[in-house]
C-alpha cells in the first residue's frame, strides 16, 4: 500500500481527497476484506488451551475487532461516494484520514498504541495477522520465535512464560520472575528450533546504546544510531532467589 499525503489545491489536475480515499478503501478491501479469525472454531479444536494459547486468542480478538471497524467503515464510506448515504462527520473524517495518509480516529481507538503513518500501519498491520495466521495452523505450539512487539498485549505473553513454568514445576507463580538470555542469531530464520525451557523473541531494540554481540555486551551505540535492533532473546522463567531478587 503506497500513501502520499497530498494537497488538493497544489496544482491543476491532482487527485481529490474522495478520488484519493476510494483508491485506497479499494487497495484495503482488497488486502483486508477476507480477513477474519474463526476463534470459536479454533479453540473447539485444541486439545489442551493453556497459557500461550490464551494469549494468541486474546490477540485474535482484538484483530477481528479492528478488522471489522476497517470494514465497516469503509463500506459505509464507500455508500456515502455512491450517493446511497449521507456523509456524515464521521465519514467525512475517514476521507480526510486515507487523504493525508493518517490512521482513522476510530480505527486507532481500536489498535495499539503508534506514530505510524497509515501505509506503515497497515503493513504492520498485516505483518501481526501473519503471526497469528502462522499460529493458527498449529495452534498446540507457540511459533519458533515469536514477535514480542507484534502483539497489542505483549506482557501477556511474558506473563504465559511463568504461567506456563509455574504448571510444570507446580511452583507458585509469584515466586517467578522473567530472566533473558540475548542469543546470537539476530533473524528468525537462523533459529532452528523451539525453546526448551522458555520462548524465543524477536522485535525489541535499544535505544542510546547497542547490543555487541560479538563480545556479548552492552556498547555505545554508533554514530547518527538512535536506535540498534537486539538479537533473538530466549525468554525464561525462574525463582526470585535464582534471579538473585
Amino acid at each position: 500500500l503506497e500513501l502520499q499525503p497530498r494537497d488538493a489545491s497544489s496544482s491543476d489536475g491532482a487527485s481529490s481527497p474522495q478520488q484519493v480515499a476510494e483508491i485506497v478503501t479499494n487497495e484495503l478491501l482488497e488486502k483486508f476484506g477476507e480477513k477474519c479469525f474463526d476463534v470459536e472454531d479454533l479453540v473447539r479444536g485444541l486439545d489442551e488451551q493453556g497459557p500461550y494459547q490464551n494469549v494468541f486468542i486474546q490477540e485474535m480478538d482484538v484483530m477481528n475487532v479492528l478488522l471489522a471497524e476497517i470494514k465497516r467503515s469503509i463500506k459505509e464510506l464507500k455508500l456515502g461516494f455512491a450517493g446511497e448515504l449521507t456523509m456524515s462527520d464521521a465519514m467525512e473524517d475517514l476521507m480526510s484520514s486515507l487523504f493525508l495518509d493518517r490512521i482513522p480516529t476510530t480505527w486507532s481507538k481500536k489498535s495499539w498504541p503508534t506514530l505510524r503513518p497509515l501505509a506503515s500501519w497497515v503493513n504492520n498491520f498485516s505483518d501481526r495477522l501473519n503471526q497469528l495466521e502462522e499460529w493458527a495452523n498449529n495452534p498446540g505450539e507457540i511459533p519458533k520465535v515469536t514477535w514480542l512487539s507484534g502483539l497489542v498485549n505483549p506482557t501477556s505473553f511474558l506473563t504465559a512464560i511463568c504461567q506456563v513454568t509455574a504448571q510444570r514445576n507446580k511452583w507458585e507463580l509469584d515466586r517467578l520472575v522473567t530472566f533473558t538470555d540475548v542469543t546470537k542469531r539476530m533473524s528468525i530464520d537462523e533459529q532452528d528450533s523451539s525453546s526448551r525451557d522458555g520462548a524465543y523473541i524477536i522485535g525489541l531494540s535499544m535505544q542510546g546504546a547497542r547490543w555487541d554481540v560479538a563480545n556479548v555486551q552492552i556498547e555505545k551505540s554508533q554514530p547518527k544510531e538512535m536506535f540498534s535492533v537486539m538479537p533473538i532473546l530466549n525468554v525464561k522463567a525462574v525463582t526470585k532467589e535464582k534471579a538473585n531478587i
